[in-house]
Order: C-alpha cells, then structure tokens, then sequence
C-alpha cells in the first residue's frame, strides 16, 4: 500500500506548477486565438449582419440577415449566401441567395491590413428569377469583418449602394447552446 504524506511545501510546489501551467495555456490562448467558427484558412462561414439604404436615401431602410459560406479560399474559392431582406419596420420580408461565384484573377491580399478581395461575377435570386454574371467584389477583412458589394446596375439597385457587411463568425457554431 503507498502511503504519501502531505507536506505543506509540496502542496504549493504543486499549486505554483498547476497555477504556471493554466496561466500559460490561457495566455497562449488570447494569444494566438483561433477564430472558433473557421479553425482553418480554406473554409470560412459567417454571418451576414447589415443594414442597407433604398433609393439612394442616406438612412437605411433594410435589414439583411443570413449566412455565408466560402470554400478554397486559397484555390478556387466558392461563395453561396442566403440572407433575409426585411424593411426596418417589420415588414416585406424576402429572401435572395448569392452563389455560383466565378473568380476573376488571382485574390488580392494586402498584408499591412490583413485583408483579401475576390473579384468574380455570381449569380443573385431576385423576385423576376436568378441574375447572372452579376460582378461581385467579396472583401475578407482581418479574421472577423466581410463584405459583398454587388453591382446595383445589375439588381435594379435592390440592395442600395452599401455593400452588404458581415462577420466571419456563427454563433451557432461557437455558442450551440443559443440554436438548440
């Protein structure tokens, strides 16, 4: 039988190792934290988050809200949203989807702020049927911030002159609890 006996000394050895190695991991982890939806580069989900102007107006008149998924980021990046479109008092709610994004040339990544634009054309559902080769610019900003900024010529103007912002981060995905 192994018999051990307590000491008051190896008992803070013990407490200053464990204490050394939770701060250090926590440290680490603030660190060099890993965005929680998107652990990896070549696939990044989001959320679209934005409000958007009509007819020119300087305030917005447009809630947009839905998710975004972007794969091959470094290869041959796929793009598709969907997103709700609701005016700000409640009412004429639709749905548009983004996709069979085609990128044209390389994605441009500026280094000093950490940031990547694709340009391309996709396809958008609008309420007459899809509208192709629409050109479409999808902005990575830093690790957290996205936006689309579509050509208004080519959708009537329906989304404003705004591009369409986002984050690269799914609360669903991060805090599951809130979706259940």
């Amino acid at each position: 039988m192994f018999h051990y006996k307590a000491d008051f000394s190896n008992f803070l050895l013990l407490a200053a190792v464990f204490s050394l190695i939770i701060f250090t991991f926590y440290s680490l982890d603030n660190a060099y934290s890993i965005n929680p939806t998107n652990p990896t580069d070549q696939t990044i989900k989001g959320a679209i988050t934005s409000l958007t102007n009509e007819n020119n107006l300087s305030k917005p008149s447009w809630i947009l809200a839905g998710v975004f998924k972007i794969e091959n980021v470094t290869s041959s990046p796929t793009f598709n949203s969907t997103f709700y479109m609701i005016k700000t008092d409640g009412t004429n709610k639709h749905i548009h989807s983004i996709y069979d994004f085609k990128l044209n040339g390389e994605p441009i990544v500026n280094p000093n702020n950490n940031s990547t634009v694709l340009n391309g054309t996709s396809t958008i559902t609008m309420k007459d049927g899809p509208v192709k080769e629409v050109p479409t610019v999808i902005s990575l900003l830093n690790d957290d911030g996205f936006t689309i900024l579509v050509d208004p010529s080519k959708v009537s103007n329906h989304f404003g002159n705004w591009p369409i912002y986002g984050t690269q981060h799914l609360i669903c995905v991060e805090i599951p609890s809130y979706c259940k």
